[in-house]
């Protein structure tokens, strides 16, 4: 699925669809073929170990049961053309926010329940040691036993989900100003920007056309995470991350920004 997903990316059929030449038709129609078949392809061959979420994709390309096929016949180029899609819904919904905060909130019990890990080797008493109390004689030694620093070592941090200075120093944050901004086409969250960040101007694609218009963006100055690895969005190859908060529970996002005057370029620390 990666590999169709993939081909999705690089054939932007969203791009092709927007075209009216003839050749432009057969593409769209060959990349949504391919793509089709694919999908069918993989959820047949999973289906033996997620019978209940293939047989929905199944049905969605109105394909009927998947009970009723034979593996055995499986072959490229079998789904129909023309054929009617079935009821399209979520295979996998998105869990509620909720949820997952409860998740994390039971994780974090878990932990914080959990005994401390005890190192018996040096915490242990030694007996043997006070025999020679009172008689004049030292007692004999302790048996010799590793170095307790390396054992130290070795016990686990607590999972609080805190981090480190040095794992937050990673981060690189830089101050930004937007020169440029505009709607990514067939996607309704997604905007394009163009960030200078002082050594240079990177192209961000950032979930945020929900709650500002790329106009309202020029210029203004922002926050970005400018070391993260490139990856692309419908296409776009975005080289950073603009920093928002999450605000309500629609996850709202409210842009960082400052109530003085900072240079661009500069690193947040």
């Amino acid at each position: 699925m990666g590999a169709v997903n993939k081909y999705l990316v690089e054939e932007e059929p969203w791009i092709v669809a927007e075209k009216d030449g003839e050749e432009d038709k057969a593409r769209l129609a060959t990349i949504l073929y391919t793509s089709a078949e694919a999908l069918r392809i993989v959820t047949a061959l999973v289906h033996p170990v997620l019978p209940e979420c293939t047989g929905k994709i199944w049905n969605q390309l109105g394909l009927g049961e998947i009970s009723k096929f034979n593996l055995a016949d499986l072959k490229w180029a079998q789904l129909p053309l023309g054929g009617k899609l079935g009821k399209v819904e979520p295979v996998f919904p998105r869990a509620d926010k909720t949820a997952i905060e409860r998740m994390q909130q039971m994780e974090q019990e878990r932990n914080a329940s959990a005994p401390p890990a005890t190192q018996t080797t040096t915490d242990a008493p030694a007996p043997a040691a006070t025999a020679g109390i009172g008689t004049g004689q030292p007692g004999p030694k302790p048996p010799q036993g590793p170095d307790p620093a390396p054992l130290a070592a070795k016990v686990p941090a607590p999972s609080d989900g805190k981090i480190t200075i040095d794992d937050f120093m990673k981060v690189e944050l830089r101050v930004g100003q937007v020169k440029f901004a505009e709607k990514v086409k067939g996607a309704d969250k997604l905007l394009r920007l163009e960030v200078d960040i002082g050594t240079e101007v990177r192209q961000l694609v950032a979930g945020i056309a929900l709650a500002y218009e790329p106009e309202s963006l020029i210029g203004r100055k922002v926050v970005i995470v400018a070391n993260l690895q490139p990856r692309k969005l419908r296409g776009l190859e975005s080289n950073g991350m603009i920093v928002a908060a999450s605000v309500g529970e629609d996850g709202k996002p409210v842009l960082a920004g400052f109530l003085e005057d900072v240079p661009i370029g500069s690193k947040l620390k």
